[in-house]
Formats: structure tokens, C-alpha cells, sequence
């Protein structure tokens, strides 16, 4: 039997719920959906890990949250990789100003990416992710799922299907393809032209849709930053690569 690989913090994270029953209107809520599948060695997974702790610290991450109609988001951070391995890293935190979301960014910054096994199910990673929201008594302007990914679905309920059915939920998926891996030195690398066109044409959709494609080692944060600021802000990205069918 394999093991999965947990990730480990000091104390329980218990995030941030709506007391007394109310609900808390926020501008966004955001799934941050991290790829700790096989295909993602121990060091990509941390780099992953690395840029969102930065972007949570990042001036401009937290300016972009106080700049919506509430100043604030709620976020949770889930890992994914084969069928039925997903999980809750952190639960669903408001972040309305540079306390929260470096409180965030810390409590992430304590443990290690998971090691989730058994292919890539990109479906049950978004359908996992989409009944997340509303469970924690948030309720958002818009509510997006962050995906990362450097593979195609393999595993699991079809990509289109699910696809379908999140849309119709009003959610919007954005993507993170992960290709700065050589196919010539990595043969589970596929080839980056390949990878971006498929979370184009088959992975992203919804209102604003778009892909930022991490094409080196080194453009992760910066990657990750920029791409926490379109979806907090909210604001159209010109180009292909930006919107999918709607």
C-alpha cells in the first residue's frame, strides 16, 4: 500500500467562518487548486508552495484585495492529484487586509506539499473544489477555482462533463500550466505548446477565464503573483490566452 504524504503544521488551522450563522459577503471567493500529483517532483511542488506564501506576503496582492467594493476574500488551499486524492491544506480564510494574508501566507509557509497519488484526475480536483464553496458562510461577487496543472486529465470522471456542470454553477476556473519542463530531458513532460492550448481549449472557462503559463523555474512567484492579482481585481485580460469559450 502507498502512503500519502500529509502536510504538517504546529497546531490545527481552522480558518475563518461566519459567526452566529450570518453570511459575510466578500468580493471573491478562491479555491487555490496546487497539482501535487507523481509527475510534480518534491522541489516543483515546493517552488509551487513557495510562490503562493510570497504572493500572500506581496504588497500588491494584499493593495488588489483592499481595492474591491469590500476589501476583502475569502480563500482556502486544497492539493490534488490521482482520483479521490484531494484535500484541504487550509480551510476557507477571510483575508481583508495585510494581517490576514500574512497570517495565511505563514500558516502555509509551516508545512510541505503533499504527495497525492494515482494519475491526474482533473475532474475530481475541480468537482472536489467547487463543493467547497459555500460551506463556511462566504458569499462572493464571483467565486473562481485557481487550477495548477503540468499534465493532462487521465483519471476520473471526463473533463468536458464536470466542466459543464461547474459553468453552470456560475464558477469560473482559470489555469496554471506548469511548462518549463524539456521534453527531450523529462519524457512525462509534455510539450509546452501542448499543455497551454489544452487548459485553453479544455480546462479554463467562465466569466474572464484565462491561462498564465509558468515557463521557467525562476517565473513561479512572479507567475503566481500576477495571475492572484487578475482574479482579485477581477479585470479582463486581453487576448486568446485569456478568455475560453464561454
Amino acid at each position: 500500500m502507498i502512503a500519502v504524504a500529509a502536510m504538517t503544521v504546529a497546531t490545527p488551522w481552522q480558518g475563518s467562518h461566519a459567526q452566529g450563522g450570518e453570511t459575510v459577503e466578500v468580493d471573491l471567493e478562491l479555491v487555490l487548486a496546487t497539482d501535487v500529483s507523481t509527475s510534480m517532483d518534491r522541489a516543483e511542488k515546493q517552488l509551487q508552495l513557495a510562490g503562493f506564501v510570497a504572493a500572500f506576503r506581496d504588497e500588491t496582492v494584499i493593495g488588489a484585495i483592499r481595492q474591491g467594493r469590500r476589501g476583502r476574500i475569502a480563500v482556502t488551499y486544497v492539493e490534488w492529484g490521482g482520483e479521490g486524492r484531494e484535500r484541504v491544506v487550509l480551510p476557507w480564510t477571510l483575508i481583508d487586509g495585510a494581517a490576514a494574508s500574512h497570517a495565511f501566507a505563514e500558516r502555509l509557509a509551516e508545512g510541505s506539499p503533499g504527495r497525492l497519488v494515482y494519475g491526474t484526475a482533473m475532474g475530481e480536483a475541480l468537482l472536489f473544489c467547487a463543493d467547497l464553496f459555500g460551506s463556511a458562510g462566504y458569499a462572493g461577487d464571483r467565486r473562481v477555482i485557481d487550477l495548477s496543472g503540468d499534465g493532462l486529465s487521465n483519471r476520473g470522471r471526463p473533463l468536458e462533463q464536470v466542466r459543464g456542470v461547474i459553468l453552470a454553477r456560475g464558477i469560473t476556473i482559470n489555469g496554471l500550466p506548469l511548462v518549463y519542463k524539456d521534453p527531450d530531458d523529462d519524457e512525462t513532460a509534455f510539450p509546452p505548446d501542448e499543455l497551454v492550448r489544452y487548459f485553453i481549449e479544455e480546462v479554463i472557462g467562465g466569466p474572464g477565464a484565462f491561462v498564465l503559463p509558468v515557463r521557467s523555474v525562476d517565473a513561479f512567484p512572479i507567475a503566481i503573483r500576477q495571475k492572484l492579482i487578475r482574479e482579485i481585481a477581477g479585470a479582463p485580460v486581453p487576448g486568446r490566452m485569456a478568455e475560453r469559450r464561454p
